[in-house]
């Protein structure tokens, strides 16, 4: 993964730098009162100002010789009459000495496009002129001592990340507020098209690690110790298969049976069955649950002191409803981590896979409005319970492609059993597996 996306991002922001070779570092200093401080004054800096009555004072301290070069500049759009001049003075203690006197008056301003930011500006006079260490003023004034300008300072450029981030921000606000054009054609230059292609390439970046988790993170929900017992005919078939993995005398097995699904159930032979199997055939201690109307505290205090979850079958989608109004996927979860055994019929087995579709190919009702098919996902499949012969067809029919079905849906008939332990998925009881 990272040989993927390393390069990717690298390359984006690569691109933004490479796009900005000519441009500078805007400071929006307009809004400010006083004297205005010039830092590395060699970096290419544009000064974005505007004269109110008097005159504007920059101020260079440099501790070492360098070359002092100053542009100034009126955009085009919001003082295309505007003219400015300068006096840069060198400053030593309480004296001044003027070393250049830059005359904006009888300059020849000439119109230049600012690939940069899409503007147009009149470009004034030039200055340049290598210095000694020290202090020295640039004061901006023209006759009437107003209007907007920029104060273009040095030659060199060079960004860094948080400068990168500052033309983001600070040039669609200069647009807006001082150059009075559409913020939308920053977004049109190198910079801002480099810019939205980093930010979506980040986007996608973080999309793909959420997904790599989430990925990682069913991997590891599945590979979690669990056992769990998916019948399709309940206590007949499998009680045998059960005695296999208890690991106490079946006097100590205590069962929280779970009869939520029966109740839209007409004919409840098939529960009386199962009961009667586990508590008069087996001996298990068994408790009746109904977890309708419950709170997952109320869920959790009735199943964590149990070592089975004997989950009965009846109506699927109103089962799911039922449990995902008490949160039972996450209690259930704690469980089988716990060590506790989960043990579904018909119903009870659907739920416990990817989605419960198959629930409604063999004709389950969903009386209750179930939209999200979702079951709780403890095993990376689907399961289509009591198999028949003439089921193939429509099985084929809600799922044509073969490999899908191969890999996720699990057919059992009412004689066999899905047995999950660990990362262990295993077919038990009579018959071989079905594959359509």
């Amino acid at each position: 993964m990272k040989k993927i996306f390393f390069p990717l991002i690298i390359g984006i922001f690569l691109f933004g730098f490479i796009s900005v070779a000519s441009a500078y570092q805007p400071r929006v200093v307009y809004s400010q009162k006083g004297d205005i401080q010039i830092s590395n004054p060699e970096i290419s800096q544009n000064f974005y100002d505007e004269l109110s009555a008097s005159p504007r004072d920059y101020f260079i301290n440099s501790s070492k010789d360098f070359e002092l070069h100053i542009n100034i500049l009126v955009p085009e759009s919001a003082n295309r009459e505007g003219r400015y001049s300068a006096k840069i003075f060198a400053v030593n203690k309480d004296k001044e000495e003027q070393i250049a006197d830059i005359d904006g008056g009888s300059f020849e301003w000439k119109e230049f496009y600012d690939s940069f930011g899409r503007d147009y500006y009149l470009k004034g006079p030039e200055f340049s002129k290598q210095v000694l260490a020290g202090k020295y003023k640039i004061e901006i004034y023209n006759l009437k001592n107003n209007g907007k300008y920029v104060l273009a300072v040095g030659k060199t450029e060079v960004y860094t990340a948080q400068s990168i981030l500052n033309i983001y921000w600070q040039l669609p606000l200069l647009k807006a507020t001082f150059l009075k054009t559409s913020v939308l054609q920053f977004f049109l230059t190198p910079f801002g098209i480099a810019g939205i292609g980093a930010l979506g390439a980040l986007l996608v970046f973080i999309a793909l690690i959420n997904y790599f988790i989430g990925f990682v993170r069913e991997i590891v929900k599945h590979n979690q110790a669990k056992t769990l017992l998916l019948t399709s005919g309940g206590m007949p078939q499998m009680k045998d298969e059960i005695t296999k993995f208890l690991q106490k005398p079946a006097y100590d097995i205590t069962v929280a049976f779970i009869t939520t699904a029966a109740k839209p159930q007409e004919n409840l032979d098939y529960l009386r069955t199962d009961w009667t199997i586990m508590k008069d055939e087996m001996g298990f201690n068994i408790e009746e649950v109904d977890i309708d109307g419950k709170t997952e505290t109320q869920i959790m205090k009735l199943l964590e002191l149990k070592d089975i979850i004997f989950v009965e079958g009846g109506n699927t989608f109103y089962l799911l409803k039922s449990m995902r109004d008490c949160n039972f996927e996450k209690v259930i979860r704690k469980l089988l981590k716990d060590g506790k055994v989960y043990i579904g019929v018909s119903a009870g087995s659907i739920v416990a896979g990817r989605t419960v579709q198959t629930a409604g190919w063999y004709g389950d009702k969903n009386n209750v409005g179930l939209k999200n098919l979702k079951g709780l996902n403890l095993v990376p499949f689907d399961i289509f319970v009591h198999y028949q012969p003439e089921h193939a067809e429509i099985i084929k029919q809600k799922m044509p492609d073969p490999k899908k079905r191969s890999k996720g849906l699990k057919i059992i008939t009412d004689d066999q059993a899905i047995l999950v332990q660990g990362r262990e998925v295993d077919l038990i009881g009579d018959g071989e597996a079905v594959s359509i």
